[in-house]
Parts: C-alpha cells; structure tokens; sequence
C-alpha cells in the first residue's frame, strides 16, 4: 500500500466497545478519525477559540480529506476475544442513597499479535500527510483509556479490503463505521454545546444519590461499511512427488531421534554415486549468481506411526521439488536405482529395498482427516529458524513460525527478498493466508546438532517445537517441511488432529 496508519499496542490489548456488552475487536475508521479529532483539537497542536481550543486549519483540512477517503483496507492482526465470565468491581466515587456506589462490568478485551492498520492505495497531498504524521503521535489511547497506543504513518499490507457493493444484510466481513462529509463538524458543534456555558456552582452540590454524567453518543455523518478477505491466489504445494524407500529390516536404533542425521547420511550416498555433477537441487550447491529455488530435493526418515496413507514399517521419503529439470532427476532416479546400502551415525548401516521403490502425489501423502476433527500440525522433530530474529521491532517465535512457512512459498506469496522488512512481509503474507501457531516452544538440548546439519558461522541454533495450522496454503495431506533444516530430515510437518468444538467422537 501507499499510504497507511498504523496503531501499535504496546501491552498487546485493545479495550473498545460498540455497544451494551459488545466486544470492538477491530477499531472502525470513525474511532481513529475521532481519535486524531481530540488529538487536534485537545493536543499541542490546538488553538485558542475563544474560552475553548479548537483543531488548526491544516489539521482541519486533513480530517475533513479522512471523511472524503474512507481507507480502501484496513489491517486486523491475529487476534482472541477474552470470553472470560470475570468480573471486576470497582468504586464509581459516587453516593447512592449516602453509600458510595460500587459497580461491577466485565472485561471485554481483545489480545492481538501485531498492529491494526487503515490503509489506502494513493498518498494523500504532503500537507496532509505531514499533518496527520503530526497528529498520530498525539494520540494517547484508541478505545477505552486502558488501550494505550502508538500511532505512526508508514507502509504495512492490509488484511481486509473495502467491499463497496456490499449487502450488509447478507455475506460476511467485518462491518464499521466510516466517517463521512460533516463528521468533524458534528462532533465540533456537540463539543461546544457541552462546553461552552459553564457549570453552575450548585451542580457540584451534594446530593443523597448521585450518577454518572453520560455524554450522548454522535451519530451524525456515519456510514457502514464492510471490510472483506480478499480471494486467496492460489497456491501449488512445493513439493510434486515424493520417493518412498523402505528400509530391508526394521528401523535402527535411534532412527526417532537421530532424523536429521540419517537424512544426512543418504543424502552423502547419493552425491557419492551421482560423482562429479551432482545436481544442485540435490547438493544446495548452486553457482554464482544462479537464483537459488525456495525449495530443493528433501530427504525425510519416516515410519508407519506418523499417519502416512497405505505404509507401513520404516523408510525414507524423497521429496521432488516442483519444476525441477527433467535430466536432474533422472540423475536422482539413477542412484536411487544402484543404492544399496546407507552408513549412517554410530556406525549403523541400514539397506534399501530399491526394488519396492515407490512414487506418490505429496498431496495424497498422510491418511484423510477423519470428519468432526480439524487438522493442525506438528513440527518433528523440530524445527530450526532461519535467523536468529529481527532486531528492530517485535518479533515473536510465532513471527519465526510464520517466516518459516512463508518462506517455502515465498516464490508465490512475495518473491524473493532479503533483510528484516522482506522477513516481516514474509511472516505476514503467511498469516493472511490463514497460518496460526497455536503453541510455540523453544529447545534447549546439549546436542543440538541433532536438529541441524550444518549452520552458518556465528548463527545460533535455536530448535523449536510448534503446533500450527496451514490455512489455505494446500490441503490436510499435503507432505510438507518447514525451517532451516527441512531438506535434511527436520520440520516435517506431522498431522496432529484435534476433535472439533462440538463435535462428538
């Protein structure tokens, strides 16, 4: 987007009501251009009119441009709505009938996990940019006064688009209120009728019953709109075909725990018998220069207990990337064929069965999701990140899972970038595309190599396990691998499913 207002939480809740009881989970474009109101008629931007302040002409003018452009996106991050049945009690400081008043509300809050934004596709004129740059960083609080806020002109992609045909009594989206033409001056004129004539020394008498002093709510120059989730474009999972190799005899000690490591030792093998020329969607090795794929030939030590359709016993899944050239594999297929036997850690050496060689759709691969049940996700054995995390700004394990996921289809969901704003947008493109993290853990282990082949110098291994869900990226069987290690036996993503709220098993 070109232009956009980005409001960052700083304890991570938005507190805001629309209504009796009703939970604001995302603040409509009116909270933000009454926010930037109070802030240009209430900050140090105010001027004196007459016994009240009153917003600057510039400031005026770039509300009045706010009413005329109603944001063409708007950003709602990952979020929770507290559901929780608390109650929290406090004194009003009033008198009822000679006794102070105590009252008791819920807490109706809303988690988030990143920035609300309102965006728009065209920059507005410098002076109106540069009066509304001014006027966010008056801002205190969005919503309710616990909610404090950081508000900042910059960049970010929405998440929901403005749907200006749609039927509001029908469909689904994320209804708000717009202001429109005669805004600001609705709330102006209100302001001063409230404000202008002073109180009466006898209206702070004391009285045996006392109440809250209730504004009335403005709803002049509103309008509703709806904010949509913009068709997904479709995706082709990065792996086509997968190899299964059975192994001869049963699966070798540590074979569980030592994934990575005898990925490794096949891998070794079959460079060994390809010689000189080895592919580099094999090896990693590419030439100077050459553009590197997101995603190259994985190899992943597999066995009958992780829900794979139609196997049994133990074995190795070769992954084949999408797109690769025809001669490189058959370069594959030819030492899978002459592969006999793998060496690997401790000493073991395991045989294949190349005889009974088998070729797949990795869309077909894990058995079908059983109905009633939604499908999320294991990372197995971990996973490992590919940075060591972003200096600048909030930065989560669960942003880590993210990047991890956008990262093998980074060639559909961004293209190819680098540095910490590419990762963030990276990170972001997998989360409107529906991936959640519902938990995220760090590993601490003495043998972290176990998790890792080989790193770059001065980069920290840093394993995690995490349960996670894919969105729309591909389907509930597709074989997929994510995270620095995924081509070398870790990250394989193992179906972990979970009975739906309200089903019966």
């Amino acid at each position: 987007m070109s232009f956009a207002i980005i409001a960052e939480l700083p304890l991570g809740v938005y507190y805001g009501g629309v209504g009796d009881g009703e939970v604001d989970v995302l603040p409509s474009p009116s909270r933000l251009h009454a926010a930037l109101l109070c802030a240009a008629a209430q900050g140090p931007r105010a001027r004196p009119d007459g016994e009240l302040l009153a917003p600057r002409e510039e400031d005026a003018a770039a509300l009045r441009w706010l009413e005329q452009h109603p944001p063409d996106g708007v950003r709602l991050p990952m979020h929770t709505v507290n559901t929780s049945s608390a109650i929290a009690y406090r004194k009003l400081g009033l008198l009822e009938k000679s006794k102070e008043r105590i009252i008791g509300k819920r807490s109706l809050s809303v988690a988030v996990d990143g920035p609300y934004a309102w965006t728009w596709a065209s920059d507005p004129a410098l002076p109106v940019r540069a009066a509304l740059s001014e006027l966010c960083s008056d801002v205190s609080h969005l919503g309710q006064a616990q909610t404090p806020v950081r508000l900042t002109v910059g960049d970010i992609e929405p998440s929901h688009r403005l749907d200006p045909d749609a039927d509001l009594f029908s469909g689904t989206g994320v209804d708000v209120d717009v202001s429109v033409a005669g805004r600001m001056d609705a709330l102006v004129d209100e302001y001063v009728r409230a404000n202008v004539t002073p109180p009466k020394a006898n209206a702070d008498g004391v009285r045996s019953s006392e109440d809250e002093e209730r504004r009335p709510v403005v709803r002049a120059a509103l309008a509703p709109a709806r904010y949509v989730t913009p068709a997904p474009t479709p995706t082709v999972d990065p792996w086509a075909r997968v190899l299964l190799l059975p192994l001869r005899s049963g699966r070798p000690p540590g074979w569980v725990r030592l994934r990575v490591r005898w990925a490794v030792a096949l891998h070794r093998a079959l460079i060994s018998l390809i010689g000189t020329g080895a592919p580099a969607v094999l090896t990693g090795a590419y030439a100077s220069g050459v553009p590197q794929p997101a995603n190259r030939v994985a190899i992943q030590p597999i066995d009958g207990s992780l829900g794979i359709a139609e196997w049994r016993g133990a074995g190795f899944a070769v992954l084949l990337p999408r797109n690769a050239d025809a001669a490189d594999l058959r370069a594959l297929a030819s030492a899978l064929q002459a592969l006999r036997l793998v060496r690997g850690p401790g000493g073991d050496t395991i045989a294949i069965d190349h005889r009974n060689i088998t070729v797949r759709s990795a869309a077909d691969f894990w058995q079908p999701l059983t109905a009633g049940y939604r499908r999320h996700w294991v990372a197995t054995p971990a996973a490992v990140p590919e940075t060591r995390g972003l200096r600048h700004g909030r930065w989560s394990l669960a942003d880590a899972v993210r990047l991890s996921v956008g990262l093998v289809w980074r060639d559909e969901l961004i293209g190819r970038g680098r540095g910490e704003a590419w990762y963030r947008k990276v990170a972001d493109a997998a989360a409107r595309r529906g991936v959640q993290v519902e938990a995220a853990r760090r590993i601490t282990d003495i043998d972290l190599g176990r998790f890792v082949h080989k790193v770059a110098p001065g980069s920290v291994v840093q394993p995690y396990h995490a349960e996670l869900t894919l969105g729309n990226l591909t389907g509930d069987r597709t074989l997929i691998a994510i995270g620095q290690s995924r081509h070398l036996g870790g990250g394989l993503l193992v179906p972990c499913d979970h009975l739906e709220q309200g089903s019966e098993a």
